[in-house]
């Protein structure tokens, strides 16, 4: 039965790149343990990336930070501050802790049909200081965060989360993070990559991509 833990994982992927080491527990100090700890999450992030995997997707709805600006737009009774969104845009919302990569922004649904309206909504990801809302008028001095300008009201987020809880990893996304240790293990612990590896690596992203493809 395969051992489907975070030690697991690892010592497939060193198992898979000819390496005579073991780890017990990822915090047990040791040099084997502290070099896998730090490429884990890291190689986590990168195969999440790499795909649409059905297990990572989230819908949320956006919590609104900035916006909209004065009615009317702006003037030199109303100027533009960092109290409201960037120029050209209406709207400024939080961006979600667990977001890898933003995938759309859409409405909410209203009505009983989905909307099939197929053209994208704009939007993009930035920097800004984030709002305090007290005082008035309201300041936005707070630190600089990760933010997604858009111009729709109440948006929704589609979006590939990072998924840490190995329980609901697939098992393609497994076996391409198994290989991904290996391969990274024996650049890290000076072994030679076995090309074999290699292309049993490329061959599961590339099933996994068109899997994706087919929805």
């Amino acid at each position: 039965m395969a051992d489907w833990t975070v030690e697991g994982l690892i010592n497939q992927g060193l198992r898979d790149a000819g390496l005579p080491l073991r780890v017990e527990d990822v915090y047990e100090g040791s040099e084997q343990a502290r070099v896998a700890l730090e490429i884990w999450g890291q190689t986590r992030d990168e195969l999440l990336r790499t795909a649409d995997w059905s297990f990572s997707r989230r819908t949320t709805v956006l919590s609104l930070l900035k916006g909209p600006p004065p009615a009317g737009g702006y003037s030199p009774a109303f100027p533009w501050s960092n109290i409201y969104p960037a120029p050209d845009w209406l709207f400024e919302y939080d961006y979600p802790s667990d977001c890898l990569d933003v995938r759309a922004i859409i409405d909410p649904p209203s009505g009983p049909m989905p909307d099939l309206d197929p053209r994208p909504a704009e939007w993009r990801v930035d920097n800004d200081l984030t709002p305090i809302v007290s005082g008035s008028p309201p300041t936005a001095s707070g630190p600089a965060a990760k933010v997604i300008y858009c111009n729709i009201s109440q948006a929704m987020l589609v979006y590939r989360a990072r998924v840490t809880d190995i329980s609901e990893w697939d098992t393609g996304f497994m076996a391409a993070m198994i290989s991904s240790l290996g391969t990274k293990y024996s650049t890290a612990f000076g072994a030679d990559v076995n090309s074999v590896r290699q292309q049993r690596e490329e061959a599961v992203l590339a099933m996994q991509t068109g899997a994706d493809v087919r929805g």
